[in-house]
Parts: C-alpha cells; structure tokens; sequence
C-alpha cells in the first residue's frame, strides 16, 4: 500500500492548481512569488525527506502513538487538538471555496448554505469510514482525475490565447526576494505527506522513502503551470481581475471532437470530485488525531468510537456552515491566507519534533 502516500500528495497538488494557493501566488507576483516556488521545491523535499525518514522510524505508527509516554499527556493533548483543528480547517476552506464556484458557474439560484450542506453530508460520511477504504478511494480518483488534469494543462498551453511574451515579462521579476505569504502558500504544494501522521498505521513508510525524489520534481512541474499559465492568459496585469483565473482559462476552452464541448464543465466536475475527496481525507485525519487524545489505537471500542466520531465530525460540519453564513468570501480568502501563515511554521515544528524522535529512538 505504500503507493498510496503518493496518492495523498499528488491529491493535494492537484487540487490547489485552482483553490486558494494561485491566488495567493498570483497576487504577490510583484513580491517574489517566482522565487518562493523556487524554495518551496527545495524547503517542501527537504520536508518530506525528514519527516518520512523519520516517521518510518515507527512501524505501523500514528502521531498520537508515537507521542504517547515520550511527552506530557497534557502537552501531548493540546498539541493533538491543535493539529487536528488545523486539518479540520483544510478541509473546511475547500469545501467552502469550492462552494462559491458552484454557485459561480454551475447555478447561481441556488443557496451557498444549500450547496456547502450538501458537501458536508458526503464529507462526514466519508470521513467516518475506515482508513483503508478512504485511501482505495483516493487511489481510483487520483488514477481517473490525472490524465484529465494533465490534458486540461496541455489544452491550455496549445490554446491561441496563451502568449509566452506575459510569461516572458514576469520573469523580470524572478529575483524579487519572498515575502512570508508566497512562501507559505508556495510550500502547501507539498504538504500531502503531512497525512502520514495518521496513514503510517497502514503504510510500510520504509519503502516509500525509494522513489520519494520524484515528488519535488512533480510539485514544480505543477506549480509552475499553476503560475505560468493563468498570466500566459490573462497577462501580467489582467491576471488579477480574475477570482479563479484557471476556470475563466477552462471556460475559454473548446474540445471540437469531444463528448463535452466546454472545457469548464469538465473541470468543475473533476475539481469537485477532488475537493470532496481532500474533505475526507482532511477530516478523517483531524477525527484520529482527536481521537488520539481519548482512545487507544490498539483498543477497538468500534460501536462507540463510531458514534463519537459521528457527533464530532457533525459539530464541524455545523462550524463550517456558520463560518460561511457570517462570513463573505473576500474574508474566507484572508482566513485562508492566515492559515496558511500558521501552517508554515507549524508544519516545520511537526517535522522537526518527528525526526527529533526518531534519532532518540533510534539511539534507545
């Protein structure tokens, strides 16, 4: 199974080709983005180097167990809740995101509260199945989505309103030094190996680590054309008068011999199929790290920890859904973009306690 980490990151990269991550980017053009993504590549392999070696060090491990007896139950406790508010998050921001697309592009009568409701049913749902079955899902949706992916890219470079003199004309900026928010949301490109957390119970972590070079390799591939080919479009100005530039690129796309004329409907419906499934993963991921805090792994209290996982996936859902009612989506974008200032540093702090533990673990 050890085929599925990759899964879970290609599932991540995938889905910020759209949501969230390029309008950060494009946003800070000016401001180094160019060379975030450039560190990113190296700060994210370096990530996910340290923190699979070192994870790998607990065979059939998650986070709560590898805590448990090495650092304070209160301190253990908090630490898991505060993670697990942060996955919980994640999924959250996506769901909510992609429901003003919906509402957007798809039907404009309908309700956000409707339409994020919705969402949430097949979350929860999905989210309180088991591990196994969730990464069974992931894998056939990952195989299915990405040649659709990869064809959406090449139609777009092939397309005769993509100029590489836009692309020529922001490359003036690449020595522009980061600021903190592009190199933030560069580097969540890479962060799907952070589900080890939980996944390690089930993968043999060990052998991942083999052919765990190609992943820097593939996220610069991706987030280059996540850059690139909106202002190829839409120009180095233009590409800021548009929310979600990479669907206003799809909607000016044709497929002349193709069963779906418009290129936009296929991606909608490929991105919706993403972000439920990044939902159910994320959300199954905080329900075991909060779960962590309250049940042994090794303990199968299943009919109770079913209900339990029920309530507390329930009272996120209805979080989401007042977060969205109270909330409009200029603020959601900015709420997006203080978590992901908060997930940097605190992405670094769980990858360097993990590979911390590991060394002593290794001397013990």
């Amino acid at each position: 199974m050890t085929r599925h980490f990759y899964y879970t990151v290609l599932l991540t990269m995938m889905l910020n080709i759209i949501i969230n991550v390029p309008m950060v980017l494009i946003g800070e053009r000016y401001n180094g983005s160019l060379m975030a993504m450039l560190l990113s590549v190296f700060i994210g392999g370096l990530f996910i180097y340290l923190f699979t070696i070192g994870i790998s060090k607990f065979s059939n491990k998650g986070l709560p167990e590898i805590l448990d007896k090495r650092i304070p139950s209160l301190m253990k406790n908090s630490y898991l809740a505060f993670l697990g508010v942060m996955w919980m998050a994640a999924g959250a921001f996506v769901l909510i995101s992609y429901s003003y697309i919906i509402k957007l592009y798809l039907n404009t009568e309908l309700s956000m509260e409707v339409i994020l409701a919705f969402f949430l049913v097949i979350v929860i749902f999905g989210a309180s199945n088991n591990t196994k079955s969730i990464l069974n899902v992931i894998e056939i949706i990952v195989l299915v989505t990405t040649p659709v992916v990869v064809f959406i890219i090449y139609k777009s470079i092939t397309s005769q309103y993509f100029y590489f003199d836009h692309i020529k004309r922001i490359l003036h900026y690449f020595w522009q030094m980061p600021n903190y928010n592009s190199l933030s949301a560069s580097t969540y490109f890479f962060t799907g190996y952070i589900n080890l957390v939980i996944l390690n119970r089930y993968l043999d972590t060990k052998k991942v680590i083999k052919y765990i070079w190609i992943l820097p390799i593939i996220g610069l591939v991706v987030i280059s054309f996540t850059f690139f080919v909106p202002i190829g479009f839409l120009g180095v100005r233009g590409v800021n008068d548009v929310v979600f530039p990479w669907l206003f690129i799809s909607d000016s796309l044709r497929m002349e011999y193709g069963f779906i004329e418009r290129v936009l409907y296929l991606n909608l419906y490929l991105y919706l199929l993403l972000s439920l499934l990044f939902g159910i993963l994320t959300w199954h991921v905080g329900l075991k790290l909060f779960e962590g805090m309250f049940f042994n792994y090794y303990m199968k209290p299943e009919k109770k920890r079913k209900v339990n996982g029920y309530l507390f996936l329930l009272f996120f859902g209805v979080i989401t859904m007042i977060l969205q009612t109270i909330t409009n989506q200029r603020e959601i974008f900015e709420l997006i973009k203080l978590w992901q200032d908060i997930r940097f540093p605190s992405e670094f702090i769980l990858v360097a306690l993990i590979f911390f533990l590991s060394l002593r673990q290794r001397v013990a």
